[in-house]
């Protein structure tokens, strides 16, 4: 009897370990809807009041199901995934990722373009917490005789690509977009506003009345889609952008502080809470890092 009472206990002291270690960790706040659509949603950002941060993390979640879109309003964006990583893989390894947002952002076309097409109007995020990532993005101009400069916060940064449709210079594959009807280059790194300004490379070039087309796209996404660039640029209204984002604001507890772990690091001009090695969640919640539970490895029966 004792020994059935013993094995008891033990086989309830098992399940409530399996049970804890199956539970997916808390990303929303407590209470607090975490999907819309395909997206998750996890604090610091939410749907509704008491559910984010503050304004510049508040999801307008669009349509029912999981064909229900979700917005941040104060940029005027669609958003793809909010992701926020967990840098320590295995509890030693620190991987230097960084959380963030992937948005939908319109592309840029010259004023000589005709028809109906994508937007000319920019980008301002200014005041706000997100930036758009230097090492996740770049800048893409497509066009004939064409000089594309983006324009950001700082006027004295500059940062554009040439390209033109001289037969001279056509390469095999243009889809490697390195000058011939396509340019590319990196992202300034802590830039909020985009903006682009198109100039003809020589006035006397044939193609400088052609229309032009300027975009931030994640680089990843546009090695991968895009092949034929004259065919496909046209026919975009917008593409994925990868933003980073900083929080400044979250007042954490001295018990958060001491037992749950957090810590933060720079990178890509976003300051970033991330779960110390032993724990996971999500490290914006007061109660988000939580210790990882195992299940014992040995049983010891009298």
């Amino acid at each position: 009897m004792g020994v059935q009472f013993v094995m008891r206990i033990t086989f309830l002291l098992l399940l409530t370990y399996g049970l804890a270690e199956a539970a997916a960790p808390l990303m929303a706040m407590p209470g607090c809807k975490d999907t819309c659509g395909n997206v998750s949603i996890p604090y610091p950002f939410g749907m509704t009041a008491g559910c984010y941060l503050n304004d510049w993390f508040k999801i307008n979640c669009i349509g029912k199901g999981s064909s229900a879109r979700a917005f941040l309003p104060k940029i005027n964006m669609e958003v793809l995934e909010i992701n926020i990583v967990n840098p320590y893989r295995n509890d030693s390894y620190l991987r230097l990722e960084e959380s963030i947002v992937r948005v939908k952002m319109p592309i840029i076309i010259s004023s000589n373009c005709t028809g109906t097409g994508p937007s000319n109007g920019g980008v301002n995020m200014t005041g706000g917490p997100f930036y758009f990532s230097s090492s996740r993005n770049k800048f893409i101009s497509v066009g004939c005789n064409n000089m594309a400069m983006i324009t950001g916060n700082d006027p004295m940064l500059l940062a554009g690509c040439n390209s033109d449709c001289n037969s001279e210079t056509m390469i095999p594959r243009e889809a490697k977009c390195s000058g011939f009807n396509c340019c590319q280059t990196t992202v300034p790194d802590g830039n909020q506003v985009f903006n682009v300004t198109f100039k003809s490379i020589d006035e006397k070039n044939n193609g400088s009345e052609k229309c032009k087309y300027a975009f931030l796209a994640e680089e990843e996404w546009f090695d991968s889609n895009i092949k034929n660039l004259s065919y496909a640029v046209p026919l975009l209204e917008d593409v994925p952008v990868v933003l980073d984002w900083k929080v400044s604001d979250i007042s954490f507890t001295e018990a958060y502080r001491r037992n749950s772990g957090y810590s933060t690091r720079s990178g890509d001009s976003a300051r970033q809470y991330y779960c110390l090695p032993g724990y996971e969640g999500n490290p914006y919640l007061n109660t988000g890092c939580q210790g990882k539970l195992q299940l014992p490895t040995a049983l010891i029966f009298p």
